[in-house]
């Protein structure tokens, strides 16, 4: 996060990418700066897209229209995050997690292609380099906020999806099923007993599940229309699970059945020991912010 921030506010981004952009623009008809945000939010995790936005508009930017639009596609894991928890922590096989890094990029990249259609090809303009201690340290700082607010909604959604859970189970005998609890959040794919089709793993890593979509409100620096953004993610994961199945299907890629049985471990956790915690880490980051 910290990296693609400096990369846009000093303009190194928008030097690296020029190259690939006078030929993209003709395509997704963005202009340099955002689309070197589109290129960073696809490989450096979901709040980075919403961050970098927000500093748009923190700078001034003129693109007041186009935040809600652009954060639709401006979405995504990080390669890193799907290789290592669907790749490895699932599948046990690095090529499931790139199947579904390169399906969800796809599904973004249409889906961008798709809402800019009618707009004209972007002009470049001039490109402002500027890079400063000061601007370092403030994407540093922003960072650290970004991040303490992330791990406390994390925090929160498990203890809340556990804590649900735990009362559903013993009122009616059933589990909350899997899928619920991977939707609420996205990191409990890996933890569930199911393991379900490398397509619908695929959908649900699009989605991003809600509490990203939380995050994303708590960091944006503009009004996020949550029912917008929510149904046309879910449209691009289903875009995202086409691909992944086109390309399972010209591949004929399969994960082994002995790789089902690694990815069957569970958590136990205690759901109010969680809330607890998450009570305590409430506490301790509004401490932490009056100090910034």
């Amino acid at each position: 996060m910290v990296f693609s921030s400096i990369l846009i506010k000093s303009g190194i981004g928008e030097i690296l990418f020029t190259p690939l952009w006078y030929i993209m623009k003709f395509i997704l008809h963005l202009d340099r700066k955002m689309f070197s945000i589109f290129l960073l939010s696809q490989i450096g995790g979901y709040p980075v897209g919403v961050k970098l936005l927000s500093e748009l508009k923190d700078a001034g930017k003129e693109y007041s229209k186009e935040y809600n639009t652009a954060l639709c596609y401006c979405y995504n894991s990080g390669p890193a995050f799907v290789v290592g928890i669907v790749g490895i922590g699932i599948y046990g096989d690095v090529k499931a997690g790139l199947i579904v890094f390169l399906s969800c990029v796809a599904a973004n990249f249409t889906a961008a292609v798709i809402t800019n259609v009618r707009n004209k090809p972007q002009s470049g303009g001039d490109i402002q380099f500027s890079l400063s201690v000061k601007d370092f340290s403030a994407c540093l700082t922003d960072a650290a906020k970004a991040l303490m607010n992330i791990a406390l909604a994390i925090l929160l959604f498990n203890a809340t999806t556990e804590l649900i859970g735990y009362i559903i189970s013993n009122l009616t005998g059933y589990e909350l099923p899997d899928i619920v609890k991977a939707i609420a959040e996205v990191t409990n794919i890996k933890n569930g007993v199911t393991v379900y089709s490398l397509p619908v793993v695929t959908a649900l890593i699009s989605f991003g599940g809600l509490c990203v979509i939380y995050q994303l409100y708590i960091l944006a620096a503009f009004k996020i229309n949550v029912v917008r953004f929510i149904l046309t993610r879910s449209a691009i994961a289903i875009i995202s699970a086409l691909f992944c199945f086109i390309i399972v299907g010209i591949s004929g890629y399969e994960p082994s059945i002995a790789t089902f049985a690694y990815a069957t471990d569970t958590v136990i956790t205690d759901p109010l020991l969680l809330l607890c915690v998450a009570g305590m880490t409430l506490v301790l980051l509004k401490d932490t912010e009056k100090k910034f």
